[in-house]
């Protein structure tokens, strides 16, 4: 499990921005080293949207702080179906075009565009889907 705490910094139609920072409490130990994800970029804190509406959550405040974990099962299963439909239609794109057997001038080229594009609008498309994010508030703690 992947964990960090963040800070409620408002809440609007059920719906809560909570802050995070990495700062002091890596998330996992390659941000502890300094070679780990986005997490680790230099003093900015990371924002993100959960819906507090579901049934027997206790009413959150801005103030609040939230412990928050996702499985690495589940991120990396969220990474994969954003990289790889594109890089999949950059190498598929050529390839058809070399089995219509039109593989002269700019066509490779067109191709692999062609595919990239399709990659892309998959991956947007397929990465639409949130990927399961648990949090519990942390009792006693608000933000200074």
């Amino acid at each position: 499990m992947l964990r960090v705490t963040g800070v409620v910094t408002g809440i609007e139609a059920g719906i809560a921005r909570i802050e995070c920072s990495p700062q002091g409490q890596p998330a996992c130990a390659a941000c502890a080293t300094g070679r780990g994800c986005g997490w680790q970029r230099p003093n900015q804190p990371r924002r993100i949207e959960i819906d507090t509406s579901r049934e027997g959550v206790t009413a959150l405040v801005p103030g609040d702080t939230l412990e928050l974990e996702v499985e690495e099962g589940r991120l990396l299963r969220a990474a994969g179906r954003l990289y790889l439909p594109p890089l999949a239609g950059v190498l598929t794109g050529p390839a058809v075009v070399r089995l219509l057997d039109v593989e002269h001038g700019l066509w490779p080229l067109l191709g692999a565009g062609a595919g990239l594009t399709l990659g892309i609008a998959v991956a947007w498309r397929w990465a639409r889907t949130a990927v399961p994010l648990r949090w519990r508030p942390l009792v006693g703690q608000t933000a200074p």
